[in-house]
């Protein structure tokens, strides 16, 4: 399949809608400190290398693969949710670029 018809709206949508509803669970976790969120964190994680491996890792953030391991070591931190987050943030504005970038080449 072509990386432009990956990333279509419909397809990369319910990477982000799961992380949407996996962060509504995390977040009162972490802020009642119940202990709770490793599990959904570790549930989004899995959820970013899958958006990777759909895109043919193609885009990555900057210092991705560095900002993932710190993740992966610390599960339990806010820190780690923050950057998962924020990681998840910018591979949406990346694939909406790449997507502009196709749609150009196509012309």
């Amino acid at each position: 399949m072509k990386l432009s018809q990956k990333l279509t709206k419909e397809a990369v949508e319910p990477f982000f809608n799961g992380w949407d509803s996996l962060k509504e669970t995390i977040e009162p976790s972490f802020r009642d400190r119940d202990g709770t969120a490793q599990q959904a964190l570790l549930n989004g994680i899995k959820l970013y290398k899958q958006l990777l491996a759909h895109c043919d890792f193609e885009i990555i953030p900057l210092n991705g693969r560095e900002r993932l391991a710190f993740i992966e070591q610390r599960p339990t931190n806010y820190a780690a949710f923050r950057q998962l987050d924020e990681l998840f943030s910018e591979m949406k504005k990346g694939i909406a670029s790449k997507r502009i970038q196709l749609k150009r080449n196509e012309q």
